[in-house]
């Protein structure tokens, strides 16, 4: 890879992965928007219908590594062409499910497809552009999903409300249709990356840096999602100029998302990731403890969750930057195993939250984030700071 600036093919190739990301990112958070209309439809509690999102993020937290180590020989192409058509069957499915257990076997469906495009669109967005470039280039992709956040998550919460849930479910199925009519074609004719060495066990030579690394996204992840899970409980009741609270403020999340993302990558570029990550946790415990206060607070509300939304995907990038210059040629697979990690920290804040929902009410839900959220400060302070040991990713097991 040379310090050129990407000619107009690289520059296609990145906004098709983006494209593709979008509707990825559609399907993993068309859940939260519609949680309340599940939950009644299906006749099951609100902390049941929570679990639908532990049961996603659970099976993409076990295939995104075992996908990595299984179609690591396979091209990027083909890999990102099969995932997207997978994630498309899920859905479907979801969208005519009868029962909560047919809902159940869709998610996991298109949970298989998710977790084998991520980590490859992620590593291939990072060749493509300059090493000076990758904070920039993995903003791109993780804007993808941000964006989906400002048009998807709230326009499916109102399809949800407006003519049934199931609707939602098909809106991120004809996301997907476009997202591979316009991605297959530009794929086509990328040169494969040489494959990633070693037969042996998945997570063999990989130095104790990376599991730091990879702890800290665990415990930033489950301090947002026992919050962000549930947002449809707490956010309720009020209206401002005559637009649903609730959906108000996952349009102000989702764009606060937007435009943190995108400062994110030129951030990460130029502080480096370590002072990026503190501010950015920093400031979401604060944002995530006043929301769940002010949940019902017309503007304020909104104004909280724009400013959450700004600082909740600053932290991907950031860990996704040290990541890389500690994985060596085996990026692939940490970036998968990172993936991994993100999707096990949402099953675990889902899961969680649902019980402190169901036992102590939605206060104690704040208290919980605090908590977890310092621990994943401390972990960052431990393993991500500019003096963290940055041993890379070894070869220590046979060719």
């Amino acid at each position: 890879m040379t310090s050129s600036p990407p000619d107009a093919r690289t520059k296609l190739v990145i906004a098709a992965l983006t494209i593709a990301a979008f509707a990825i990112g559609l399907d993993t958070f068309v859940i939260i928007g519609a949680l309340d209309v599940i939950s009644r439809d299906l006749a099951i509690s609100t902390g049941a219908a929570g679990w639908i999102i532990s049961i996603y993020a659970l099976c993409y937290a076990v295939f995104a590594p075992l996908n990595a180590w299984m179609f690591k020989a396979t091209s990027g192409h083909n890999i990102q062409i099969l995932s997207v058509s997978i994630f498309i069957i899920g859905n479907l499915i979801c969208a005519i499910a009868p029962n909560l257990l047919t809902l159940a076997a869709g998610r996991v469906i298109s949970a298989y497809g998710a977790a084998m495009f991520n980590p490859s669109a992620t590593a291939l967005a990072a060749e493509l552009l300059p090493p000076a470039r990758k904070g920039f280039a993995l903003s791109l992709i993780f804007g993808g999903m941000t964006v989906s956040q400002v048009a998807g998550v709230p326009a499916t919460s109102w399809i949800a409300d407006a003519i049934g849930w199931r609707f939602s479910f098909g809106f991120v199925v004809i996301a997907g249709l476009l997202a591979l009519i316009i991605f297959a074609p530009m794929m086509s004719g990328i040169a494969a990356k040489v494959p990633e060495r070693g037969n042996g066990p998945i997570s063999k030579g990989l130095s104790r840096s990376i599991y730091g690394i990879l702890s800290v996204t665990l415990f930033i992840v489950v301090s947002e999602f026992i919050v962000y899970s549930y947002v449809t409980v707490f956010i309720i009741g009020s209206l401002l100029a005559g637009v649903p609270l609730l959906s108000a403020a996952l349009f102000a999340y989702g764009f606060g998302a937007v435009t943190g993302n995108a400062a994110c990558g030129v951030l990460t570029d130029r502080f480096g990731p370590y002072k990026v990550l503190i501010s950015v946790v920093g400031a979401q415990l604060i944002l995530l403890v006043g929301l769940v206060a002010f949940g019902q607070h017309g503007a304020l509300t909104v104004l909280i969750a724009f400013f959450w939304g700004n600082v909740s995907y600053m932290y991907l990038v950031p860990i996704q930057h040290r990541l890389l210059g500690l994985a060596g040629d085996r990026s692939k697979l940490v970036l998968a195993m990172n993936s991994s990690t993100t999707f096990a920290g949402i099953a675990i804040g889902a899961f969680l939250g649902g019980i402190l929902v169901e036992t102590s009410g939605v206060t104690s839900l704040a208290a919980a984030s605090i908590l977890i959220g310092l621990i994943g400060i401390g972990l960052a302070i431990a393993f991500m700071r500019d003096g963290a040991p940055a041993e890379a990713a070894t070869a220590a097991y046979p060719e």
